[in-house]
């Protein structure tokens, strides 16, 4: 785990994956395109991903699977709050599941926390 996010401290403007940097939608873009290797933006598969309270909806609308069932490399998401959220799995044990993130709090920074598993709903990019 690490931060190897491409614009940390350079949050003005837009991502070249469409999402504002800094974000937490930013910083999972990034992850999927450089650790899984998918060509993921805004607009994967057809519609408009949006913020990180509507990536659950737009994962059911393009067949992208999510469930309750975290792995490494999987996006945690939650609709939770005004926008939600969304973080990358960085590792799974027992009940728990660490995360990778930005933005968490609004702090515009990276952050890494354990939290209980059905903290989450879990996309699966990459099956």
């Amino acid at each position: 785990m690490k931060d190897d996010y491409p614009y940390p401290g350079q949050c003005n403007g837009v991502d070249p994956w469409s999402y504002f940097k800094c974000q937490c939608t930013s910083f999972v873009a990034w992850r999927i395109n450089s650790r899984l290797g998918v060509k993921f933006h805004n607009y994967y598969k057809g519609p408009n991903w949006g913020n990180a309270k509507t990536w659950s909806s737009a994962a059911r609308t393009t067949g992208v699977p999510i469930n309750n069932t975290p792995v490494p490399g999987c996006v945690a998401q939650t609709t939770a709050g005004t926008y939600g959220h969304v973080a990358w799995v960085a590792k799974v044990s027992g009940d728990s599941v660490t995360i990778e993130e930005y933005n968490h709090g609004g702090s515009r920074k990276y952050n890494t926390r354990t939290v209980p598993k059905n903290s989450f709903n879990y996309i699966h990019i990459k099956v």
